[in-house]
């Protein structure tokens, strides 16, 4: 029996706590009282009182009671041997039990017996317990004994049904562990061979490397021979006698099912010391009977999924390019419409046709044909993205689904790009094929909405494509169509614009709000196209960014924004200009040093002191290319160049990289001049940039001011600004500059 603990027998349910100073009241026959002092459950515990003791002396208070009292106690982890000892000793019915100097109840001499009773009454019922189920669970013992035989049959035919399910290593490993454990031998392997009888997949325990590498070779040398029942290796093969790879009491067990063999199995060294009987044997074959069920029904499963990966493939795969047919298409759009309809992506639909394919199958034959077809298969790819799904459609159609495309011009050029690289020729059986192809373009700015309607759309423009005279693309709206060929005739004519004198700088005036004087001017690039006329920044600038066309444009900008403060430097008009450069400019070729070198060379060039030109950038550019930007900005500042952060507040920025960055001022966007007097979140927040730029030693230029109201709003709250605006000047060439202020 376990040892009892005075923990085991705690009494505190006919416990009173009291305090020393107080007199027995009216009092319980069972009731024991704790004493403490200064307070019933907190205080120091200073001892117990019984009814005894109160009957004995009614009159004296609690601390006179305890002091009659013995200070014997116990812990809660003192055996009840001990505590019994402890009573005995000192005459007493109870203790008191302290755990860490505080008081926690008592123990008494009959709760002691009581607990000790109970426990042998629990014991002895649990012993009867355990008794009947000992005697139950013998006489299942003696039913499965009786079953074991035959369970022993049956198992072999549920093994031989499990192992139909799988033949994974683990399985294979798990199994010829479990057989050497039966048949008591060393070790044991399983050894897969092909067609060729080469080694394919080894599983086993307890065989060296060394060891299967003989076994290896002579299973290669006497492949023609091997047994189809269990044989001696030995027996087998006269070089492996008993030597130093001790293999001559491997026993071999073939693994065959309907004349195949799918490998042997290995036994080796019985741990009793004695040869292999046709028990083991038995067992062996059984086994390998399992395992032949196992790898058999891999094999017919591995058929299975290879004729379903070729129905698979003949079903959403053209067979003669290798490209996803007409079937795969349709999924791809129907994921395109479901696509469109969480995320609202513009999408586009290229319907691409060989301009007289049929020439080339009557004048060169079918064959020549279909090679033609291939050769197509393998070009197209080049002028795509690894997001576009090309199709093969039917004959000489091919479909390209665009998903991620961001407007028409995108798809046009992609056309333009398949267009021209039908320019060279196909060699096909040493003939030289030319032949061109016509496009037709459906564009959705929301997604496809439907399949068909996609198909038709696109399917319509490519025959507007083929009756404008083939070898051209088109889009299925007319006004797209136009868009996107003004849009390229704009490019065109954008990049002769330079060479042809066209493009001008227009400069608008910055005036300090303080003195009233101008501190500068901000060059702005105007186009007086030939053919259209005055073409806004708005149009041509984002053409210019999208083409690169920007980076030769902002050469062109800081050279000529150079000249100009040098000419006027020397008219004794001394004035500075800003320029602004844009992200290509900025990380042209991803060689950022390269526009530092070209403003510097710039400034050289025009001996123009550096602190006449400043550049202005948008805080969005400076926060994505954070590297790069503090590097130039770092390397302009040295040379003596201001930099403005344009734009400020309508993108993303972080104030913590702005006051580290080497910049001089900031410009207030004028998206938040246009309401500052009627809109009061408009006036808080260019309030507060200019207090954060106050407190950063910053200046501040205000851009877009109009009214006179705009600029009653600076004047009237004393902020010391730079302003620039309409209301004092629009751009204008330099020759009307310097008129205006001689």
């Amino acid at each position: 029996m376990n040892t009892l603990f005075a923990k085991d027998c705690l009494e505190t349910d006919s416990i009173q706590y009291v305090l020393d100073e107080e007199r027995p009241r009216k009092i319980d026959k069972n009731t024991i009282f704790a004493v403490f002092s200064e307070s019933p459950h907190s205080g120091k515990f200073c001892g117990l009182v019984t009814l005894q003791e109160v009957s004995k002396h009614p009159d004296w208070i609690f601390a006179d009671l305890c002091n009659r009292s013995s200070n014997i106690f116990v812990t809660p982890e003192t055996p009840i041997e001990q505590s019994l000892a402890m009573l005995d000793i000192n005459g007493q019915d109870l203790l008191p039990v302290i755990e860490d100097d505080r008081f926690t109840g008592v123990i008494t001499r009959s709760g002691i017996f009581e607990r000790i009773v109970n426990r042998k009454q629990h014991l002895l019922k649990e012993s009867h317990t355990s008794l009947e189920q000992i005697e139950e669970e013998h006489q299942q013992l003696l039913s499965w004994s009786n079953r074991l035989e035959e369970l022993h049959d049956r198992s072999r035919d549920l093994l031989a049904c499990l192992a139909t399910i799988s033949a994974e290593p683990e399985v294979k490993f798990q199994g010829i562990k479990a057989l050497a454990k039966i048949v008591q031998c060393h070790s044991a392997s399983v050894q897969l061979i092909d067609n060729n009888y080469s080694i394919t997949d080894k599983t086993g325990i307890g065989f060296t490397e060394e060891q299967l590498s003989v076994f290896h070779q002579c299973l290669s040398l006497h492949k023609n021979i091997l047994p189809n029942k269990p044989q001696l290796l030995n027996e087998l093969c006269a070089e492996c006698q008993e030597g130093q790879h001790n293999l001559s009491s491997v026993l071999l067990v073939p693994i065959r099912r309907d004349a195949h063999t799918f490998g042997y199995i290995l036994l080796s060294e019985k741990l009793s010391g004695q040869q292999f009987d046709k028990n083991d044997e038995l067992f062996a074959l059984s086994f390998a009977h399992t395992l032949s069920l196992a790898l058999d029904n891999a094999q017919k499963l591995e058929q299975v999924e290879k004729a379903r990966h070729d129905l698979d493939y003949l079903a959403y795969f053209d067979a003669l390019t290798g490209l996803p047919n007409r079937s795969l298409l349709t999924d791809r759009l129907q994921q395109a419409v479901k696509l469109a309809a969480q995320k609202k992506l513009s999408q586009a639909l290229l319907f691409i046709d060989l301009d007289d394919f049929k020439r080339v199958n009557d004048s060169l034959g079918h064959l020549v044909g279909d090679e033609l077809l291939s050769a197509v298969a393998k070009r197209l790819p080049e002028s795509l993205s690894k997001n576009d799904t090309l199709t093969r459609f039917a004959g000489d159609e091919f479909v390209v689904l665009m998903t991620y495309i961001n407007e028409p011009v995108d798809a046009a050029n992609i056309a333009e790009n398949i267009i021209s690289s039908f320019h060279a020729p196909f060699i096909i059986d040493e003939h030289e094929v030319y032949v061109s192809i016509s496009i037709g373009i459906a564009f959705f700015n929301d997604g496809i909405e439907s399949v068909d309607q996609a198909l038709s759309d696109a399917d319509n423009a490519l025959r507007h494509a083929k009756a404008l005279g083939k070898n051209q693309y088109h889009f299925f709206s007319d006004d797209m169509n136009s868009s996107v060929q003004n849009h390229f005739e704009l490019e065109n004519r954008l990049r002769r614009a330079i060479v042809d004198n066209e493009l001008e700088l227009y400069y608008q005036p910055k005036i300090d709000i303080v003195t009233g004087d101008t501190v500068g001017f901000e060059a702005l690039l105007r186009w007086h196209s030939v053919e259209h006329g005055d073409i806004s920044p708005s149009i041509f600038i984002p053409i210019a960014e999208k083409s690169g066309l920007i980076v030769s444009i902002g050469e062109w900008v800081i050279d000529k924004a150079c000249e100009q403060a040098k000419q006027w430097l020397d008219s004794g008009f001394p004035a500075h200009i800003s320029v602004n450069l844009s992200a290509r400019q900025f990380l042209h070729t991803g060689k950022p040093n390269k526009l530092f070198e070209l403003i510097e060379a710039s400034l050289d060039r025009y001996q123009l002191p550096a602190e006449y030109l400043e550049v202005e950038i948008t805080e969005n550019l400076m926060m994505h290319h954070l590297n790069e930007s503090f590097a130039i900005l770092e390397k302009l500042k040295n040379i003596g160049v201001k930099i403005f952060i344009d734009d400020f507040g309508t993108g993303y920025s972080s104030l913590s990289y702005i006051k580290k960055f080497p910049i001089h001022a900031l410009k207030i966007d004028k998206s938040f001049i246009d309401d500052l007097v009627n809109d009061e979140n408009d006036a808080a927040i260019v309030t507060a940039i200019i207090a954060m730029a106050k407190q950063l030693k910053l200046e501040v230029v205000v851009e877009g001011v109009e009214t006179e109201e705009q600029l009653a709003f600076f004047k009237d709250n004393d902020y010391e600004v730079v302003l620039q605006g309409y209301y004092f000047c629009a751009p204008l060439p330099a020759n009307e500059i310097r008129y205006i202020y001689e």
